[in-house]
């Protein structure tokens, strides 16, 4: 019986010891990845992070509103040990067929042409003109007044 309780006791105090060491594991940070723009949000911290050279450098933008903004398209979570999820950028566009734009360097263009094209604007043709053909004259003031000469 002693030894039954010894066991116990180890058992019980390895459980503790295990469960204790858990919570000094660091958490997993969660993040929103919007592959059709290459954008990041920490949930958490509320903040987006995006690239506008195709992932070279990275800038944030805080946000101030809870609703999901409709214009960044589908989204993925993402769980990282770090705040600088985009250092796997590389693989999250591979993986989630995303498009790094690159609208800095004017040698480079834009990765997703497609984008760009959806936003110009465009110009609608208007009825064609001969341009031989001379204009209607309208009868002047006086002629429209007291008709015509006979």
């Amino acid at each position: 019986m002693k030894l039954f309780g010894l066991l116990f006791f180890i058992l019980i105090t390895a459980c503790m010891i295990f469960s204790s060491c858990n919570g000094f594991t660091q958490k997993k940070i969660e993040f929103f990845y919007y592959p059709q723009r290459n954008i990041y949000f920490d949930v958490a911290n509320s903040q987006y992070f995006f690239s506008l050279d195709g992932g070279k450098t990275w800038d944030s933008l805080s946000s101030r509103t809870n609703g999901e903004p409709a214009t960044l398209g589908n989204k993925q979570i993402l769980y990282s040990d770090t705040h600088a999820i985009w250092n796997n950028n590389q693989a999250h566009l591979k993986q989630y067929n995303g498009h790094a734009t690159n609208i800095v360097e004017e040698d480079t263009v834009a990765v997703n042409q497609d984008e760009v094209a959806d936003r110009k604007i465009k110009k609608v043709k208007s009825a064609t003109t001969d341009s031989n053909k001379q204009p209607e004259k309208k009868p002047g003031f006086f002629q429209r007044l007291f008709g015509k000469k006979h």
